[in-house]
């Protein structure tokens, strides 16, 4: 399985994220952890996601930049590693 970084711009709305985690789910995509980040100032929110799969990224990233909220997504492989992620956990 190969590792994925994503860094995702959204906008600061309570629905984006669930959105997001729902989408990535439907494509196939294991979510390792996931980082957020709020800038108050300008009501923007940075997400680091990070998911694993056999698929190809950029199915995962042509149906998250479809969603209304999204300014940007990218990939950053040259992120820190999944170890020193925040992990979700249940």
């Amino acid at each position: 399985m190969n590792n994925y970084t994503l860094i995702i711009k959204v906008d600061d709305k309570q629905v984006v994220l669930e959105r997001i985690l729902q989408v990535t789910r439907y494509r196939g995509f294991l979510i390792s952890g996931i980082t957020a980040k709020v800038n108050t100032g300008n009501n923007v929110a940075t997400i680091e996601l990070f998911v694993r799969s056999d698929r190809p990224i950029t199915l995962l990233i042509d149906q998250i930049n479809k969603l209304v909220d999204i300014k940007s997504v990218k990939v950053d492989n040259n992120v820190s590693s999944l170890s020193d992620a925040k992990t979700c956990s249940a």
